[in-house]
């Protein structure tokens, strides 16, 4: 960032943010509700839709991962790297913490 604060003159209202998260909020309650209602109406899901769906969590890690990988800094390499081999042991949430922990510190140690 440019070392302004996210709040400052000219900048995000505290209102138009609560507008956002209470927005964003209703929007993914809508879709989840949504694809109830779907697969009540189809009974069931086609094949080649159901084939789509299980890609969809590859793409979107694939998607935050490699824009941090290619233009990151270290701290965010070396966590990336440990975590993809701790998530073949360990649970989801406990590879997250584990990352966060780690690029929290190295940037605490290195800033």
């Amino acid at each position: 960032m440019n070392g302004e604060p996210l709040l400052s003159e000219g900048a995000w209202s505290v209102g138009s943010i609560w507008f956002i998260i209470l927005a964003a909020g209703a929007l993914t309650y809508v879709t989840r509700f949504g694809g109830h209602i779907l697969i009540q109406l189809l009974g069931t899901i086609p094949p080649r839709a159901s084939a789509a769906l299980d890609a969809v969590p590859a793409a979107v890690m694939t998607a935050i991962v490699a824009p941090v990988l290619v233009s990151g800094d270290w701290a965010e390499r070396v966590a990336i790297v440990v975590c993809t081999v701790l998530s073949f042991r360990l649970p989801l949430i406990v590879v997250v913490v584990i990352g966060t922990v780690m690029v929290a510190a190295a940037r605490a140690l290195l800033t």
